[in-house]
């Protein structure tokens, strides 16, 4: 088996744009893209730095493969490999680099022939990436995008992953999701604007419920703090304990894990059912951000 690494964008000049790039032919194990920029004045946070990219999105002939903002991205890095995103710099000196790099996977595991994005034809396989200049924060601001290509592999499934923008309730309380029928799906990434806050015990969701053929199955109201503790199962603890360390990261954001040991044991099947939902019990009116992580056969 061989592996061909290659820059897919060299130093490019980030703009406030949306630029779409082809994607290579060979099987793809995942895509790296690298942000980086000059403090301005002060040292630029993790959430400035990810305002570069507001979304990044691969399709094959116009069917989505994957599309999330940045931040899912980078929890999604965060659960699925159990570590996080490498962040250059850290020095509160203007003009000081920052470089930020990101995985874009197509599998669990990376580097692996039978869990890819099989081999396309020229100009099936597209990337568009949504960029912002946060001239503010950081300036002098570039892009690297790399890709690893798996030659002559044949994989019997790849990973999809699309961001949900769920619409903000009329009221707090349960509320349902429906979840997509067919693939066996992987987890789900919440991202709330409102988590840990004063004099509250109140989250965006509060607990989460899973629903197959109507019935409760794997997650039966798992409360929100309980899956902020589930992140000590995959990541190094804490980033920071005290409030000039910064929130936890990746930040308002958990993950339930219907893979929890990578061995694909308690993957949800869903092809023949006929319904697969999510209860969210909102704990304030506002829109979520819910990525459903599926594992889809070729």
């Amino acid at each position: 088996m061989e592996f061909i690494r290659s820059s897919l964008l060299k130093n490019y000049t980030t703009a406030t744009e949306v630029k779409k790039i082809d994607l290579p032919v060979n099987a793809l194990s995942h895509i790296v893209i690298s942000m980086d920029g000059y403090n301005v004045t002060d040292e630029a946070t993790l959430a400035e730095i990810l305002a570069f990219i507001n979304s990044v999105k691969v399709e094959k002939s116009g069917v989505t493969i994957l599309n999330l903002q940045s931040e899912d991205l980078y929890g999604l890095n965060c659960f699925l490999f159990g570590r996080r995103p490498m962040l250059e710099g850290k020095v509160a000196t203007d003009n000081q680099r920052r470089v930020l790099s990101l995985v874009v996977p197509f599998g669990r595991k990376l580097y692996n022939p039978a869990e890819c994005y099989p081999a396309s034809k020229k100009g099936e396989l597209t990337m568009t990436i949504d960029t912002t200049v946060p001239a503010t924060s950081l300036d002098n601001s570039t892009l690297n995008i790399e890709t690893v290509e798996l030659v002559g592999a044949t994989p019997t499934r790849f990973l999809k992953s699309v961001m949900n923008v769920i619409q903000a309730p009329s009221a707090t309380g349960d509320r349902e999701w429906d979840l997509p029928i067919g693939n066996d799906l992987v987890g789900i990434l919440l991202r709330m604007t409102t988590f840990s806050q004063a004099s509250s015990h109140s989250y965006g969701v509060d607990g989460f419920t899973l629903m197959v053929n109507n019935k409760e199955f794997l997650y039966s109201f798992a409360r929100t703090q309980c899956l902020v503790g589930d992140m000590g199962l995959v990541l190094d603890g804490q980033s920071g304990v005290i409030a000039a360390q910064g929130a936890n990261l990746p930040a308002d954001t958990v993950f339930i894990d219907f893979d929890p040991n990578g061995d694909g044991e308690y993957l949800v099947k869903t092809a023949g059912a006929s319904r697969v939902h999510a209860v969210l019990n909102m704990g304030v009116a506002e829109a979520t951000y819910g990525t459903v992580v599926e594992l889809v056969n070729v």
